[in-house]
């Protein structure tokens, strides 16, 4: 990944932020899901115009009703990394667009939150002191400890495509991770990548589609995980 990923700093908030999307009523159910999903008229072929991409960090919020709502700013950046890079991976696989950090024609913007997150205090004693200054390799260390904490049940994946100079929204959609009541947290953190791999994927042969002929068209909408 490149330094043109750090776009933002992680902001962690302990109230649900309905106002993250630009416009929560154009929102349509899909059938036999918990999923909503909006795209702009023409969008599916006006994508083909598009070269580059802007991925901002995601946005973590706290439940009101979460019995623990303390993050260590490593941990909270250790998985919001991961899921950006998730997606940065997702969307460039085949070298169509590339990662800019700079708004501009032919350019997306993507961004991301989670919120509804339930968090679990977790004991770990003096040994599990970071120490100041202390920079997790690969920031490996910081996502497990966070996964480790996180419950994603009822947690709602949001994620907005907008044109990055008119700030159109040519996407938008909100997705529900159901895990199970009696999930771990690293078994609700799977189902969340899981999730996230889905609507990457969908969006990348949404973009392959806008630059071949509607006959060719691959079909992207799969059943969601």
């Amino acid at each position: 990944m490149t330094a043109a990923l750090l776009l933002s700093a992680t902001t962690v908030t302990a109230a649900d932020n309905s106002g993250f999307l630009t416009d929560y009523s154009k929102l349509k159910p899909i059938d036999g899901s918990d999923a909503m999903l909006y795209t702009s008229p023409n969008a599916y072929t006006d994508f083909k115009k598009y070269k580059a991409i802007m991925i901002d960090q995601p946005k973590f919020v706290i439940a009101n009703d979460s019995k623990y709502k303390g993050v260590k700013p490593d941990d909270a950046n250790a998985v919001a990394d991961g899921l950006r890079a998730q997606l940065s991976d997702t969307m460039t696989k085949n070298g169509r667009l590339f990662v800019v950090d700079k708004p501009g024609p032919g350019v997306l913007y993507v961004s991301m939150a989670a919120s509804n997150i339930h968090l679990k205090k977790k004991s770990r004693g003096l040994l599990g002191h970071t120490p100041a200054g202390f920079v997790v390799g690969g920031a490996v260390s910081a996502g497990q400890e966070m996964q480790r904490k996180i419950v994603l049940q009822d947690m709602n994946l949001k994620i907005e495509v907008q044109d990055s100079q008119t700030q159109q929204v040519l996407a938008a959609m909100v997705d529900k991770i159901d895990p199970g009541k009696k999930a771990k947290a690293s078994e609700s953190c799977l189902k969340e990548h899981t999730v996230m791999d889905y609507w990457a994927n969908r969006f990348h042969c949404r973009l392959e589609n806008s630059r071949i002929p509607e006959s060719e068209w691959q079909d992207c909408e799969k059943a969601l995980p």
